[in-house]
C-alpha cells in the first residue's frame, strides 16, 4: 500500500469519526433539551406510562386470545399468535442488539440529564419503545379496520417513546431505532405468516 492510499484512508477515518462525534453531540443536545424542557407535573404520569408499557404490551395479545377462546375464534386465535411470536422475536433481537452495541446510558456520561425512572440494561436500542411499536404495527397490521382504538394504540406509543427521553434513560437515536427495527420486524413476521396462508382473512370484524 503506498503513501497516497494510506493518507487517503487516515483522512476518510478522520472525516468519520469527525461525523459521528457531531452526531452523538446532537444526539446528546437534543435530549438534554427533552429532558429539562419536558412538562414537570406531567413525571409521575410519564413515570406510569413508561412502567406500564412492557406489561401493557403482553396484556394485549394475552387478553385477546383469551377472548378468543371463550368465544371460540380460531382466527382471532391465529392473530394473538402472530402477536406473541412477534412480542417474542422483537424482545430477542433488541436484547442481542443491547449486548453487542452496549451503549452506556446517557445519564452515565452526562451528569445533566436528570434520570427520573430505572434503567439497567445498555440503551441501544429502547425496549420499551421497540415493545410498544411492535404491537402499534402489528396491531395496524392485522386489524385495519378497527381505527378508533389503533388511533389509542398509536398514542400510547408515542407517548413512552417521549417517555423515555424526557425521563433521561435514553437518547433519540435509541428510541429512532427501535421504532425502525420494532416496525420492521412486525412487517416481517406478519408478511411470513401470510405468505404461508396462516391467518386467510386480512383482518377480524
Amino acid at each position: 500500500m503506498n503513501k497516497f492510499n494510506i493518507s487517503f484512508i487516515t483522512l476518510l477515518l478522520f472525516i468519520l469519526s469527525q461525523f459521528f462525534k457531531s452526531l452523538y453531540r446532537i444526539d446528546l443536545h437534543l435530549l438534554e433539551y427533552i429532558n429539562h424542557e419536558r412538562i414537570k407535573p406531567l413525571d409521575s404520569f410519564l413515570i406510569f406510562i413508561t412502567n406500564t408499557s412492557y406489561y401493557i404490551a403482553f396484556a394485549i395479545p394475552t387478553i385477546l386470545l383469551i377472548y378468543a377462546f371463550i368465544k371460540n375464534r380460531g382466527k382471532l386465535k391465529r392473530q394473538c399468535y402472530l402477536l406473541l411470536s412477534s412480542l417474542i422475536i422483537n424482545s430477542l433481537i433488541i436484547y442481542i442488539i443491547k449486548r453487542v452495541v452496549n451503549r452506556q446510558r446517557p445519564f452515565e456520561v452526562d451528569s445533566f440529564i436528570e434520570k427520573l425512572t430505572s434503567a439497567g440494561s445498555p440503551s441501544f436500542p429502547s425496549g420499551h419503545t421497540g415493545d410498544v411499536f411492535l404491537i402499534a404495527t402489528a396491531l395496524t397490521l392485522l386489524f385495519s379496520k378497527q381505527r378508533w382504538w389503533l388511533l389509542v394504540v398509536w398514542i400510547w406509543a408515542f407517548i413512552v417513546a417521549y417517555s423515555r427521553l424526557a425521563l433521561g434513560v435514553h437518547y433519540p437515536s435509541d428510541v429512532v431505532a427501535s421504532m425502525i427495527i420494532s416496525s420492521s420486524i412486525a412487517i416481517g413476521v406478519n408478511s411470513f405468516f401470510r405468505s404461508r396462508n396462516f391467518l386467510n382473512v386480512d383482518a377480524i370484524s
